[in-house]
């Protein structure tokens, strides 16, 4: 496996991590770099500093042990070592631009490269990371987090399929999209917890960005479907898009823990922001909820009469309710 750094990342990272540490109060690495950096100035004209310089941070990059923060984490994965013929390492200004990916998810020419080694039955693997990330202790578990979701969707048991279609719109599809994202990323810290190793979140902070997205389901049962999906040991792609779509398929995951409740599935509904009125159709994130009691029955059966087959288990939108009740009343 090639592992490849882009040299303005290299050049960013060495300059950066000397001004850091001399401001700290340590000229170690200020002192080594300018007693190999000087001479340039000195030996070469300027034509040939260029290339002198990118020898020496690429050289530097190395010694000071920043290379083998990327490699170590592929490491400790045997399926990318075996399947990842080339991983490209760049750097972004940004926090929210960095990322692991397959190549063909990046521009033209990560795309041709990658293909190269797609006929030779390998993948490509980018990685775009902000330059003060390399000593930043973090990195270690953000790659080895980062890495295990590259590892899933080589696996063919895992079945990552990039072209699966969710939602029947843009709200919903992003809606989806996101609790994908959160259900992968908790399953991907809990699997690293019971190798022994130090996830990216702890298993506090996932429950706590996993209650954020599934508000609906009270408290008590919460604990305990988040329980169950923190002890399965793992999930597959399809498994996750069928919790992401249907609350009802992640409240099945539930199992009986202190504090907790189990919740009743069997028949239930659950009206999700972003998801289609049963009436107009439209998405909606404003949900009349315990209809029965808010709604007057004349409203209530109003509506059963214009669509045949509904009832208030399956819930409407604000608009639709106050729109049938004008025309019960013979307003409109």
């Amino acid at each position: 496996m090639e592992i490849r750094f882009q040299p303005a990342l290299l050049q960013e990272v060495i300059d950066s991590f000397v001004e850091k540490t001399e401001r700290e109060g340590d000229p170690t690495y200020y002192k080594e770099f300018h007693e190999y950096a000087d001479p340039i100035y000195e030996k070469f004209i300027l034509e040939d500093r260029e290339g002198e310089f990118k020898k020496l941070y690429q050289y530097l990059f190395g010694t000071w042990g920043f290379s083998d923060i990327i490699r170590d984490s592929f490491n400790e994965y045997p399926i990318l070592k075996e399947k990842v013929g080339i991983v490209l390492v760049k750097g972004v200004l940004k926090e929210d631009q960095e990322g692991v990916d397959i190549l063909r998810k990046w521009g033209s020419v990560e795309k041709e490269l990658a293909r190269e080694f797609e006929e030779k039955g390998m993948k490509g693997v980018g990685i775009k990371l902000i330059p003060r990330r390399f000593y930043d202790p973090a990195l270690t578990r953000y790659c080895r987090h980062e890495l295990m979701h590259i590892s899933d969707m080589i696996d063919p048991v895992f079945g990552y399929d990039p072209d699966t279609k969710v939602g029947q719109n843009p709200g919903e599809e992003t809606l989806i999209l996101q609790r994908y994202r959160v259900l992968w990323s908790l399953s991907v810290d809990s699997r690293l917890v019971a190798a022994g190793k130090e996830p990216m979140l702890s298993k506090e902070d996932r429950f706590k960005e996993f209650r954020s997205w599934y508000r609906k389901i009270p408290p008590p049962q919460l604990k305990s479907v988040f329980e169950g999906l923190w002890q399965t040991s793992y999930f597959t792609h399809s498994e996750l898009i069928e919790m992401a779509t249907d609350t009802l398929r992640v409240m099945d995951r539930a199992v009986d823990v202190e504090g907790g409740e189990l919740p009743e599935t069997e028949n239930k509904i659950m009206l999700m922001p972003g998801f289609p009125c049963p009436l107009c159709r439209f998405p909606t994130y404003s949900w009349v909820e315990d209809m029965a009691n808010k709604v007057e029955p004349y409203v209530l059966d109003f509506i059963r009469e214009n669509h045949p087959g509904w009832d208030i288990e399956f819930g409407a939108c604000d608009r639709c309710v106050e729109v049938y009740k004008l025309r019960a009343d013979g307003v409109m």
